[in-house]
């Protein structure tokens, strides 16, 4: 039960940095540059993150946007397979 719940996070955090690459991409300026962003946030996904982030809340105006929802609900579900984990293990010991 576990394993799939570690897998769930997995594919969500590949599904998250493909997002990142879109918005990224979406939010580059025009001509080369797009690609060059695009693939800069493929390479270096945790700072993507952070910048990407970063980006949207300066182009909103809000700290809660379409992306930093995305974000929270990603961070959520980790801590809901941790918890589920660490649940299982306790009801697990005789």
């Amino acid at each position: 039960m576990v394993r799939a719940g570690y897998v769930l996070f997995a594919m969500s955090t590949i599904g998250l940095h493909i997002y990142t690459v879109a918005v990224a991409y979406s939010l580059a300026g025009p001509g080369l540059a797009k690609y060059g962003v695009a693939l800069a946030a493929f390479w270096f996904f945790p700072i993507s993150e952070a910048v990407v982030a970063y980006y949207t809340w300066s182009e909103s105006g809000s700290r809660v946007n379409y992306y930093t929802v995305w974000i929270l609900l990603w961070l959520l579900l980790a801590l809901v397979v941790v918890l589920l984990a660490k649940l299982q293990r306790r009801l697990k010991k005789p």
